[in-house]
């Protein structure tokens, strides 16, 4: 996916600047695989319903002959969606959908040392989230399909902590990871 990350990216901007010349440096983070997996139902009158989660990554490092530092920012979005078909249950069909649920950052800071071992630390926190798309199901046989669908996510961790205390950039702000972006899927269905 796609992610707008306009505070991680201006703290690696200002990181990178700051070590100019000297091979440190740390890439952009504007994207990251995505996995997940949801469970719903189909209902007669054109309605799906369901609960989903996906673990969105966001991962950038720098290292020189000195050592690591690699930022390992995933998050797992959790969700309940409905959807709105065009066609009723089990017939190919076009649909649009929205979910609303929480986005909570579950990730770590590792820092490595030549010839020491790495040290780990957890990031956490969590708001809600919100996802609004469109997308289609093609059955393939009456207990198979594909599905796929685009769309927009708004899902903000407003405030990173770094174990228990706050995240703070070299600004003296709270670091914030923004996971918010145009989204895509493919997946499929068992009936």
């Amino acid at each position: 996916g796609t992610y707008v990350m306009s505070d991680l990216n201006a703290e690696i901007d200002a990181v990178n600047a700051a070590n100019a010349g000297t091979g440190w440096s740390f890439a952009r983070v504007d994207g990251g695989r995505s996995l997940g997996g949801s469970m719903g139902f189909e209902t007669a009158g054109q309605w799906n319903f369901g609960l989903g989660v996906e673990r969105l990554d966001a991962t950038t490092r720098a290292s020189d002959a000195s050592g690591t530092l690699e930022y390992r920012l995933g998050a797992n979005a959790w969700r309940v969606f409905g959807e709105y078909a065009l066609r009723p249950i089990g017939r190919s069909t076009f649909f649009v959908g929205g979910a609303i649920g929480v986005v909570q950052e579950n990730g770590k800071v590792i820092q490595s040392a030549t010839g020491y071992a790495p040290l780990r630390f957890n990031t956490y926190g969590s708001d809600p989230s919100f996802e609004g798309y469109v997308g289609g199901s093609w059955w393939v046989t009456p207990h198979f399909a594909v599905t796929s669908t685009v769309g927009y996510r708004q899902a903000k961790v407003k405030q990173v902590r770094l174990e228990g205390a706050a995240f703070t950039m070299s600004n003296g702000e709270t670091l914030s990871l923004d996971f918010s972006g145009p989204s895509a899927r493919i997946g499929i269905k068992f009936a």
